[in-house]
C-alpha cells in the first residue's frame, strides 16, 4: 500500500512538471529529470497526429515512453519497462500498453541480437499482422510493432524473425489452448 501511494505520487509530480512543454524535446528533456537513470533517447515515433512514443535504453534496459500534445503543450503520459523475454536467442522483447482513455498505443519492442535477422513480424490472437520496423542505434539494433488493440495475454503473440529468403532465424510461439 504505501509503494503504492509512492508511485501515484511520483507519477503525479511527472504528471505536474511536464504539462506543458512546448515541444517533444522539452517534454523529454524534463522526463529525464525526474526518471532515474542515466538513460538515452533511441528513437522518436509519431503514432498518431498528435501522439509520439520515444524509446530510449539506460545501461541494457529498453524502454518506450508515450507523449501527447494537448492544448497546454506536450504530456508524458508514462513508459513501459522491465524484462524483455530472451528466450529462444536472437531476439527480445516485451509488450507495453501505453497512454490514458484518449490516447491508447498498444506496442511490442525489444533488441535484435541475431545479424541475420532482417524483418520481424507479431501475429496476434486475432490474426492481425504487424511489421515491425527496425532501429539502427551505434551497435543495436531494437524493433517495435504496432497493434491495433490489447493483446492479453501477451505471450499468446506469435513473434516471428526472418533472415534472408523469408528464413526463420526466431520463432516465439507458445501453444495456445484451444
Amino acid at each position: 500500500m504505501k509503494l503504492h501511494k509512492i508511485l501515484v505520487m511520483a507519477t503525479l509530480l511527472v504528471v505536474l512538471l511536464l504539462a506543458g512543454c512546448s515541444s517533444l524535446d522539452d517534454a523529454v528533456v524534463q522526463a529525464k529529470k525526474v526518471v532515474p537513470g542515466d538513460w538515452q533517447v533511441v528513437h522518436t515515433q509519431q503514432v498518431q497526429s498528435e501522439a509520439s512514443i520515444v524509446f530510449y535504453i539506460n545501461n541494457s534496459e529498453l524502454g518506450a515512453g508515450l507523449f501527447k500534445k494537448d492544448g497546454f503543450g506536450w504530456k508524458w503520459l508514462g513508459s513501459g519497462i522491465g524484462s524483455l523475454v530472451t528466450y529462444p536467442e536472437g531476439l527480445s522483447w516485451r509488450y507495453a500498453e501505453l497512454g490514458d482513455k484518449g490516447t491508447k498505443v498498444y506496442l511490442y519492442y525489444g533488441f535484435i541480437s541475431n545479424p541475420g535477422i532482417e524483418k520481424v513480424e507479431v501475429r496476434t490472437t486475432w490474426k492481425e499482422v504487424a511489421q515491425a520496423q527496425i532501429i539502427e542505434y551505434g551497435d543495436e539494433r531494437i524493433w517495435y510493432a504496432l497493434i491495433s488493440k490489447s493483446q492479453v495475454p501477451s505471450v499468446d503473440a506469435t513473434i516471428t524473425g526472418y533472415g534472408e529468403n523469408g528464413k526463420i532465424l526466431y520463432l516465439f510461439d507458445r501453444p495456445k489452448e484451444s
